[in-house]
């Protein structure tokens, strides 16, 4: 996988934020397509590089993260308070509900936990570099 620029979060292209209200809006419509509901919308903010939607069904929660940037989403186990953790998990059916509404790319977990060694990293800026080894 090769990262684009921006892809840290860190030093991102001018205009390119995501619209918070248009991602919240579109989790609402592809949560009620698998017969869920949106609990919660985080901002970006201790976490500067994803904004986070909380979807539950009643059995399941699960956090859905937007890339501030990049029309990248990832599905992960909802934060609690302290953790700082992320535990990705797939969830193919609201990968597609969301993929039909928007022009973002649902990264599999697969995808997520592949080692930073494995990943082609030329298109990134020196800053973001930094921010890696950092």
């Amino acid at each position: 996988m090769k990262l684009p620029p921006g892809a840290t979060g860190f030093n991102p292209p001018p205009g390119a934020q995501a619209d918070l209200r248009a991602f919240t809006a579109v989790c609402h419509h592809a949560a009620r397509a698998v017969d869920a509901t949106v609990t919660g919308v985080n901002p970006a903010g201790v976490t500067p590089n994803f904004h986070t939607v909380d979807i539950a069904d009643g059995q399941h929660h699960i956090a859905v993260l937007r890339h501030t940037t990049l029309p990248f989403i990832a599905f992960a186990h909802p934060h609690t308070d302290g953790d700082v953790m992320l535990t990705f998990v797939d969830h193919p059916d609201l990968a597609a509900a969301l993929t039909n509404l928007t022009d973002a790319q649902a990264l599999t977990t697969e995808q997520l936990q592949t080692s930073l060694s494995q990943v082609d990293l030329s298109a990134l800026s020196p800053h973001e570099h930094d921010q890696i080894s950092y």
